[in-house]
């Protein structure tokens, strides 16, 4: 299974989102802002991905993004951005920047689940 960065300031969606990945076999790591995010991918170089929420305090989606994407080379690393945010501009300049997929809050753990399956099947056949 897959090890799973969630970033979230939201200490209920961290609970919510461990709890379902977890659940299915996945080791998740949490943390609640962008800057500590970067420090776990700095440290860590095995996980596979990412799951971020675009408006945190501290450091912006797109740049937690574009950062991400420095520091991590392997090109199976795949990032899920959650967010409440729904403008087609945001979005779409958020995947132009690295991010694999975007869901939108709220979301149902069987949405996840599926979206996070489905990202690491893709990461599996290259």
């Amino acid at each position: 299974m897959a090890s799973i960065l969630v970033v979230d300031d939201s200490s209920a969606v961290l609970k919510i989102v461990r709890l379902a990945l977890s659940s299915q076999g996945h080791t998740v790591i949490t943390c609640n802002t962008g800057d500590k995010a970067l420090e776990i991918l700095k440290s860590d170089q095995s996980v596979h991905l990412g799951i971020f929420d675009f408006n945190m305090p501290g450091i912006s989606g797109i740049n937690l993004i574009r950062e991400t994407k420095k520091i991590i080379q392997n090109k199976k690393f795949k990032l899920l951005v959650l967010s409440v945010e729904d403008k087609p501009e945001i979005i779409s300049n958020a995947l132009f920047n690295g991010a694999d997929a975007w869901m939108i809050k709220p979301f149902n753990n069987e949405q996840l689940i599926k979206q996070v399956t489905e990202l690491l099947d893709t990461d599996a056949s290259l």
